[in-house]
Formats: C-alpha cells, structure tokens, sequence
C-alpha cells in the first residue's frame, strides 16, 4: 500500500513539474529546435522580392545550423506568401503565431504587406524583425517587440538622396516618378520634404505609377515637359527598368536616379544599354559582383545552396535576408540557452556595430531606438556594370532625435 501510494504521489510529482514546464515554456522553442516564421511575396508582380528575402534568409539557417545552430538548437523557418498584400501578410501573420506556434517572424516583405501585420505585431508582443520594409510605421511610435534591419527608415532616403542630389550633382530642377505603394510613396515624400527643408529646392513635378505597370508613357511625357534637371524614379525593379528603357525611347536624355528598390543586376538585364548613366542607392557596402573578399565567399555560398537560381539572383533581397539571419543568430546566442521572446529582444537591444562579415553595413539598436542601418552606398552603371561613388553624406541625420529620451 504505501508502496503503491509513493508511486503516486511521485507520479503526481512529475506531472506538476513537466505542466511547470509547460507552463514557461515559450512557443516555437524547444529542447533541440527554434521555429521562426517568415512572410514575404513569392508570387506577383514583387516575387524577386520575397523569393531573395526567403532564400537569403534559408541560406543562412543552412549555414548556422552546419556550425552547430544556437546554443544547441537547429533553426527552423516557415515562410508564408503574401503575394505584396496587406490583407494576405496579417492572416499570415495570424497563421504563423496562433497555428504554428513560432517564436519570433522575420519581415521580408515590403512595406505595403508588412503594415498590414503591424498593430497586430504590438499587440501580441512576439518579437518581429523587419528585413526589408522601410514604411515608418515599424518604428514609429518605438515599440519594444518591433526591430528594422537590413534597410533603414524612410526619412533617411530622403536625407540621402536630397544631399547627393543638390550637393554632389549640384541640380536645383528636378522631377519624381514614384510608385503608388507604400515604399515608393514614402521614399518620394520624403525626398521631396528633405529638399525643401534642407535646400530650399522644390521638385517641378510629380507623377505615380502602379506595382505591376508597364506602359509609363503618360508619366514620362509630363516629365518631358517638365524639362527637370534630372528625373526621380522611385520605384522596385520591374517597373524602374521599364522607365528607363521608355524614357530613352521618347527621346529624354535627362538622368535617372532610383531608389534603393532598384539598384539590381535586372535594372542592367531589362534596360541593356539604355541603362547607362543611372544612379541610385544601394543599401549594402559592396556590390554584388565585387571582388571583396567577402562578396566572393558569399557567392561561393549562393552557389552552393542554389545552383539554378534564374538570371539576376542574387539579389539585394537574398543579402538581406541572409545577413538578418545572422544578426537574429546573434542575439538569440546572447540571450542564452534559456531562450524567451523577451531575452531575444534584450540581447537584439545589446547589437552595436555588429557585421556578419563586410557585405553588411553594421547594425546597432538599443533600449530607446530599433533603426538598425542608416547608411547607403550610391552606385552608378558605367559600361555595364555597377559601379560605388566616392560620395558620403556630410549632414548629419535627423533620423534619432525624435527618439532620444
């Protein structure tokens, strides 16, 4: 009998301690594996995008997990289509966190899906990590579970593209063709306040297009009448490409400078040799076909891991989902084995300048502000290839202040 009754009470003994467990366990983390969910656009018009983002980011659990995962534990990632659509990225969202039980979400996606998933994102308090969209809404208002990554705030292309434009090509006319969505609209708004704040120079005119357009005649024909100094297009690759080559074609030999969205191998694939002369930001201190010895190591490593990639992969995307992997890696190693959603986002609050190797600018966040990356690199196409302007922005950014405690 009281063997039978020591049996039991150990039995009921073992059963509290596993519900304990249970009970401070966080979802997605378990004795030898880390769930991530991810969303971006694998199918649309802004496919490029999600597929790079996606397989970038694959490449580098591949990688982290080879060299013994995280303080014993594999990564794992579910990655969801949004198909560049808010609606489709929040049942995403909602899909990954209540169905799948992951730990944390990668963004990589832009800006117009990743909006969709934001206030949903606040009130669940799972940590998201934006890799690419660059909408203010992420960081503004700060809240603590929201980090951006690999691209920075869209004030900051403004900041950027105002100086380059007016201090280092000294044009004071100049006209904007911008997409409709999200990012493209942002990065046009604020290019256009900064000039006016900080230069005194207003844009002659304006005109928007659509993701998935392909005839810009009525918006090039506005700029050609306009006469600017130098024509804005901001805009994702698809769609850039196409300007360049259709403004070439109308007979406009005025410059183009685009957006840190289409700075690509396809810009130089689609537009041939109309695209000489283009300019625009590019968002990582190398180019892809550098001979950095970094960018050499990681191709060797694109390679491996995709052998049939299709023309113009890599890609900006595939770089920043793999380097975000690694600064996700990074932090998650500092909050130690005894992984918590809210020791992740105390270690990602401890990331100063930390690179993953040199095909990243560093990243810093800390307790009062989650903007990783304020910096550019602007490149230009010269016989076709990319090739980095000797240029720095000299004004110092306004991006922070409106953090500081």
């Amino acid at each position: 009998m009281m063997s039978r009754m020591r049996t039991l009470v150990a039995a009921v003994g073992v059963t509290a301690s596993l519900a304990l467990s249970a009970a401070h366990a966080e979802d997605g983390v378990t004795d030898d594996t880390i769930l991530i969910g991810g969303y971006g656009p694998i199918t649309g018009p802004a496919a490029f995008l999600g597929l790079g983002g996606r397989d970038g980011a694959t490449i580098a659990i591949n990688e982290i997990n080879a060299a013994g995962g995280i303080n014993g534990r594999k990564l794992k990632m579910i990655f969801e289509d949004d198909a560049f659509s808010p609606a489709k990225a929040l049942t995403d969202a909602k899909k990954l966190v209540e169905q799948d039980k992951v730990f944390m979400i990668v963004g990589l996606s832009g800006s117009n899906p990743t909006i969709g998933t934001l206030d949903y994102a606040r009130d669940t308090k799972i940590p998201n990590y934006i890799a690419i969209a660059s909408a203010p809404q992420v960081t503004h208002p700060f809240n603590r579970y929201l980090f951006r990554g690999a691209s920075t705030e869209s004030a900051r292309f403004g900041e950027i593209y105002a100086e380059f434009l007016t201090q280092f090509l000294q044009v004071k006319h100049i006209g904007v063709l911008s997409g409709s969505d999200e990012n493209a609209k942002n990065e046009a708004d604020n290019t256009e306040r900064m000039l006016d704040k900080w230069y005194g120079v207003k844009i002659e005119g304006r005109a928007e297009f659509k993701v998935g357009d392909k005839d810009f005649t009525p918006q090039i024909l506005k700029m050609k009448q306009l006469n600017p100094d130098i024509v804005l297009a901001i805009g994702q690759t698809p769609e850039v490409s196409i300007i360049i080559r259709q403004m070439r074609e109308l007979g406009m030999r005025t410059p183009i400078y685009g957006g840190a969205a289409a700075v690509d191998q396809s810009i130089i694939i689609n537009a041939g040799l109309t695209a000489e002369g283009y300019m625009g930001g590019w968002l990582t201190p190398v180019y892809l076909d550098s001979s950095h010895p970094d960018m050499l190591k990681y191709m060797a490593l694109f390679n491996k891991y995709m052998p049939n990639a299709p023309k113009g992969r890599p890609n900006l995307y595939d770089i920043m989902g793999y380097t975000e992997m690694h600064v996700i890696a990074e932090a998650m190693k500092r909050a130690g084995p005894d992984l918590t959603r809210e020791k992740l986002v105390d270690a990602l609050e401890t990331i100063k300048d930390y690179r993953v190797s040199e095909i990243a600018s560093p990243r810093t966040f800390t307790n009062w502000h989650h903007i990783g990356n304020l910096r550019q690199q602007i490149m230009v196409v010269l016989a076709q290839h990319w090739v980095p302007l000797k240029w720095e922005p000299q004004h110092e950014s306004e991006i922070l202040k409106d953090f500081k405690k």
